[in-house]
């Protein structure tokens, strides 16, 4: 009689244990940290990264929960997002390909000014540059899961101009690198400010004019220092969402599939709520408000002998950065742009 008793408890235990185990794995939840180089403040850009973080959370009913933190949330700096999403110390951030070249240099393949002049060309370039970039990424232990752009830049000065040849000799704030090169080929003198020394260096003089995206423009209110808007429709910064490949492999397949999906989707919703709405609705704004005294617009043709005069600059920067295999995509770029 003992016996049967102990083998039911026995029994039993296991059963317990059994369900206990099974209702544990339907819970068990992947919690990820996303991380983003935008501070708070900055909603334009923060409730888009948010969407995305929330939109994971429920397209995978919650089995992947993601929890997004603004810059300067974490201790770690815009730069290191790379290294420290390869490391597991965050599971997914927004990886600046200007900032993080340094550690994997195909992604400055993407973020060549004025390389591609329309949607069109843009698809052509993506096609080409993309694998290469994402192979790089990879390489540094991470997973590409989308992508998006920061608006285009533009010019605001201090005084009046008719045009590109009115900044001729002038001193623009850039934020360096390829940035600096092309606003070299229109005659102007590039200058590296910090951008929370933007505004006061404008103010004093220090700079004739800044080089950002409309957004910035207004949400910074440059447009009181510097209210004469030179649309130049400049090139775009380029970042790469990722998650670390040690979080990506405990995904079942079904999950990756459904995270790269909700990064399609959001890559787009990107591109038509801050590249096209908010930043055309920025300048439309600042002009409403008055806060613009004059808007100017650089004809299209510019931009074609722009890049024509850009394109040994390409050839020398990539070689330089990147490498032979760097300079083999570019010349592929070329031709497939009919540039060559």
């Amino acid at each position: 009689m003992k016996r049967m008793t102990w083998l039911a408890a026995a029994i039993a235990l296991s059963i317990s244990s059994l369900l206990g185990a099974g209702q544990a794995l339907a819970q068990a939840k992947h919690q990820w940290k996303f991380v983003s180089i935008i501070p708070a403040g900055q909603e334009v850009f923060v409730d888009r990264f948010k969407e995305l973080a929330a939109e994971i959370t429920k397209r995978t009913n919650g089995q992947v929960e993601v929890t997004f933190y603004a810059a300067g949330e974490l201790p770690y700096k815009a730069p290191e997002y790379m290294r420290v999403t390869a490391k597991g110390l965050v599971e997914m951030s927004e990886i600046v390909g200007s900032m993080a070249f340094g550690d994997a240099p195909p992604l400055l393949l993407g973020d060549l000014p004025y390389l591609a002049l329309n949607d069109a060309e843009r698809k052509i370039l993506r096609d080409i540059m993309w694998p290469k970039i994402y192979a790089a990424l990879r390489k540094n232990g991470v997973e590409p899961i989308g992508w998006g752009a920061y608006p285009p830049r533009n010019i605001v000065m201090r005084e009046a101009v008719k045009g590109l040849g009115d900044i001729k000799g002038k001193k623009i704030r850039t934020a360096g690198g390829l940035e600096a090169e092309y606003v070299k080929t229109w005659g102007a003198a590039p200058s590296f400010v910090v951008w929370a020394e933007v505004y006061p260096a404008t103010q004093r003089g220090i700079v004739d004019g800044v080089l950002t995206a409309a957004v910035a423009i207004e949400t910074a209110k440059l447009y009181e220092v510097a209210p004469y808007f030179l649309k130049i429709d400049g090139p775009v910064a380029h970042f790469y969402i990722s998650v670390d490949q040690s979080s990506w492999k405990k995904l079942s397949p079904e999950l990756q599939k459904t995270v790269k999906e909700v990064g399609d989707w959001w890559t787009d919703r990107w591109q038509k709520l801050v590249v096209e709405e908010a930043d055309n609705g920025a300048i439309k704004r600042m002009q409403d408000k008055g806060q613009l005294k004059a808007v100017v617009q650089v004809p299209p043709e510019t931009h074609v002998e722009t890049r024509k005069n850009l394109i040994p600059v390409y050839r020398s920067y990539v070689k330089d950065k990147v490498g032979p295999e760097g300079s083999a995509a570019l010349e592929q770029a070329l031709t497939a742009l009919k540039l060559q």
